[in-house]
């Protein structure tokens, strides 16, 4: 059991007491007022010592460098090479005792407890944590390959990347679990002035999960925040997912690539706020729906008013693979200043049948046929996957889930 400070203990009351006030997030065109996220089991301390999992064996070995492992709550395996002298990397209990004064200040700072029901949730019960800090100057060339592992109870996690100015970060977040237990997960980025996160992520959660998932960002000025997230996991999920540019010059793209199946519903929203001028922000979302599953992308880029210069993009498209699946793009713009650029792009379809007919008048099957199309639907997005190990990984959970 993590041992919290006084100002911690005080957060975690303050959520139980606001929380029954509380709305849960707005997941358009998901129903979720009866989705059970409260539902609790409590979490025992993982007996790992300095191990690799079995559950994730797959995943790492003792040969890879640059891995973090954390099963429920605790670090169980660390391999860091020298590119990661001087840049913090501590579980909760570590960062609140050991690194109190540097992430304090940052901690429930870009999220906020009291944003939503669920948020004041994942306060109330926090029990994992991890806390990232990279100095000023720090260019890490290497990645960083962290996997978040559930073996028993619910998993409260919350991550904490601070990138100093003028540092360079990669970062590569895996979320796996052998059990049905909920997860509530929030991360939180701050890009300082001139510096540069790389982030990946990829979540593969059983069907018996319940998940919600909430990445929120915030880039100051000239900061480079670029987003790769790969929502597949079995079980129903509500994922938000953040960002606010509040310095001249601040950039962000977030592309996501997404697979619901069975009965699963997947609500992904991704929002892009411009709160300074001269900033950027790119959406891209592409998913596929299968069986009677429901997936929905919510894309929004809002520019505030006075943030002239700025330029929103978006871009989300979703192909349906059965009679009874539903996919839905909704792009939104809210614009409130003249000299800006701002676009979208959205659809949703079934696989074009002249494509079907000629692949299958040079000799491929109608399955084989629908199985090209829809990697070449998807790939554009792999490609830009820039470790070679994850792509591989994003390539092998993609192909079962197409040929289930």
């Amino acid at each position: 059991m993590i041992q919290l400070p006084t100002w911690v203990q005080q957060m975690q009351t303050e959520a139980q007491s606001v929380m029954p006030s509380l709305k849960l997030p707005k997941a358009d065109r998901t129903i979720i007022k009866n989705w059970a996220f409260e539902a609790i089991e409590v979490q025992t301390p993982s007996t790992y010592n300095n191990e690799i999992p079995s559950a994730v064996a797959h995943l790492v070995s003792t040969e890879d460098q640059n891995v973090v492992i954390l099963c429920d709550g605790k670090i169980v395996y660390q391999n860091l090479g020298i590119a990661f002298d001087g840049v913090i990397i501590a579980n909760l209990e570590e960062a609140l005792t050991k690194h109190e004064a540097i992430f304090k200040p940052y901690f429930m700072n870009v999220a906020s407890v009291d944003t939503n029901r669920l948020t004041a949730l994942h306060m109330a019960h926090l029990n994992s944590g991890l806390f990232i800090h990279v100095p000023k100057n720090k260019v890490v060339k290497e990645a960083l390959n962290v996997i978040y592992l559930q073996e028993n109870g619910s998993l409260f996690n919350h991550t904490l990347i601070v990138a100093e100015p003028n540092s360079e970060f990669k970062y590569i977040e895996n979320y796996c679990n052998t059990v049905s237990g909920n997860i509530n997960v929030i991360s939180e980025t701050v890009v300082k002035e001139n510096a540069q996160v790389d982030y990946a992520a990829m979540d593969r959660l059983t069907s018996e999960t319940l998940v919600y998932n909430l990445r929120k960002a915030r880039v100051e000025a000239n900061g480079r925040l670029l987003v790769s997230l790969g929502a597949l996991n079995d079980g129903n999920t509500v994922s938000e997912n953040l960002v606010s540019l509040v310095g001249q010059g601040a950039h962000a793209e977030v592309k996501t690539v997404a697979i619901a199946e069975g009965s699963q519903k997947q609500n992904i929203t991704v929002n892009i706020e411009h709160l300074a001028p001269f900033t950027e922000g790119h959406i891209v979302n592409h998913g596929i729906s299968k069986d009677d599953a429901q997936l929905t992308f919510n894309g929004i880029g809002k520019i505030h008013k006075g943030m002239n210069g700025s330029n929103a993009q978006q871009e989300s498209r979703a192909m349906i693979l059965s009679e009874t699946a539903r996919a839905d793009a909704n792009p939104i713009l809210l614009i409130d200043e003249y000299d800006v650029k701002a676009g979208h792009a959205a659809g949703v379809g079934k696989i074009d049948e002249e494509q079907l007919y000629y692949l299958m008048s040079r000799g491929l099957t109608r399955r084989a046929a629908e199985v090209l199309i829809i990697y070449g639907f998807l790939m554009p997005f792999i490609d830009e996957i820039r470790n070679e190990s994850i792509k591989a990984e994003f390539e092998k959970v993609i192909a079962r889930k197409i040929n289930a």
